[in-house]
């Protein structure tokens, strides 16, 4: 049971971070892109990175353990991205097209991540 509470704890600082992470850049972009460009930007940036860093986590063999995958994983991950953001744009902005792109290049730079995290793992293991 311990083991599960220090996972919890992982990924609440994980994600603490990813979060702080996150406004941070939506600042720095709205502080140089006028709205409502700039949200879109930040909403681009952070989940386009978070995915690719999500599929990295998944394989790469510097995240093997569960304590780091709880933390840059799920936590990290996890608070950095947000999707729940981009659900409500879409609702008050009607930008459904540039949200499907973002959508699918965010599934392939989690395969990007994951194929370079699994060729680490290979070249680690030979």
């Amino acid at each position: 049971m311990s083991g599960n509470w220090r996972m919890l704890g992982y990924v609440f600082l994980g994600g603490s971070l990813g979060t702080m992470l996150r406004y941070l850049a939506f600042e720095l972009l709205n502080q140089s892109i006028d709205y409502p460009l700039g949200e879109l930007a930040a909403l681009f940036l952070v989940n386009l990175l978070g995915s690719y860093f999500l599929g990295l986590t998944a394989r790469h063999p510097i995240f093997d353990s569960e304590d780091r995958k709880s933390f840059w994983g799920i936590g990290f991950a996890g608070g950095f991205t947000t999707m729940s953001a981009v659900t409500l744009f879409i609702d008050y902005n009607s930008l459904t097209y540039e949200f499907a792109v973002m959508l699918f290049a965010a599934v392939v730079l989690y395969g990007i991540g994951y194929h370079q995290g699994r060729r680490a793992a290979k070249r680690r293991a030979a």
